[in-house]
């Protein structure tokens, strides 16, 4: 279970969780219920602090996006696993953002985007990493 946690792409749960959204979303469509206020907070200018079902799905990326990253960080076998089915993430989720009217929203555009980031950032950090391991380009004996 915990290796499955590990080779995972963790940006899959807010992609599902969006999905979720979408299918329950009914007669509103998925955009009125992502704007949907989970609560409000007054503020001291005098406006308030809304915060949608949006809001929520897109912290849960942000939250795993980071967490994504610091997996990169690894320089075991199974990383490159874990960027290949982020790749796959990110293809499935291009595909639902251009073909699904139920997915060509900012909210599920930004979902897209943090599991490009993924993409491209995790095999970076990975590279970077390994250097780090292996020594490769230090100066030695100079």
């Amino acid at each position: 279970m915990l290796r499955a946690l590990i080779v995972a792409p963790l940006l899959i749960i807010p992609v599902c969780l969006y999905l979720l959204v979408s299918l329950t979303a009914g007669q509103g469509g998925t955009q009125a219920r992502l704007d949907g206020a989970l609560f409000s907070l007054p503020m001291m200018s005098g406006g308030r602090f809304v915060f949608a079902l949006g809001d929520l799905v897109l912290l849960i990326g942000l939250i795993f996006l980071f967490v994504e990253i610091l997996k990169a960080a690894r320089t075991k076998g199974d990383a490159i696993v874990n960027h290949s089915l982020s790749m796959v993430l990110l293809l499935f989720s291009v595909i639902g953002f251009l073909a699904f009217p139920g997915f060509g929203t900012s909210v599920f555009f930004l979902l897209m985007v943090m599991t490009l980031l993924d993409v491209v950032a995790g095999p970076i950090v990975s590279i970077v990493a390994a250097r780090r391991d292996f020594g490769i380009g230090e100066n030695v004996g100079g």
